[in-house]
């Protein structure tokens, strides 16, 4: 008994590490994508700083304008149906969509520029892995100086980083 559990010891550890974090994604096509690398949490993460602001980059798409499809807001964490991007919003709007996130729990800031006007946590109707729907009243308490961005993300148990961060641009009156 002492000789199995030894050798099932050598042979986990022989087993080289792998190391995912510089991997290249393969796509279903079979591309590869020089701007995605795996993350901690096992999803991608777009490091395309072009990016960053909630818009996607569709140059390559004959058939886009260059602008985020707008029934497509989403990544492995968030399903977002409300607000749209660019969509503009008065002094109250809803936040709404499906989530699939630790506990059902995530959060959300409402920033003008670098200042967070609104922050909150929402908790969907269903936790992780299933996929929970979520509504949200968001309230302005003051009017905004320029156009605002919906940031939705989750914090890391791990180090407490923000993750799955989905950023949405918005219009204001």
């Amino acid at each position: 008994m002492k000789i199995a559990l030894l050798l099932i010891l050598i042979a986990l550890l022989t087993i080289p590490v792998l190391d995912l974090t510089t991997d290249l994604e393969t796509h279903e096509n079979g591309e590869q994508s020089p701007n995605e690398q795996h993350s901690d949490d096992g999803g991608t993460v777009d490091t395309d700083s072009s990016n960053l602001d909630g818009e996607s980059d569709d140059s390559d798409d004959p058939q886009s304008d260059g602008k985020t499809d707008p029934t497509n807001i989403e990544n492995e964490a968030f399903k977002i149906t409300s607000p749209l991007p660019n969509q503009k919003v008065s002094d109250s709007f809803i936040f709404k969509g499906e989530a699939r996130v630790f506990e059902a729990n995530f959060q959300y800031e409402l920033l003008d520029g670098e200042t967070v006007l609104e922050h909150g946590i929402v908790t969907a109707s269903e936790g992780a892995p299933g996929w929970g729907s979520f509504e949200k009243d968001i309230q302005l308490s003051s009017k905004p100086e320029g156009p605002l961005v919906l940031k939705v993300f989750v914090d890391s148990p791990k180090d407490g980083s923000e993750i799955n961060v989905l950023k949405i641009p918005l219009k204001t009156d």
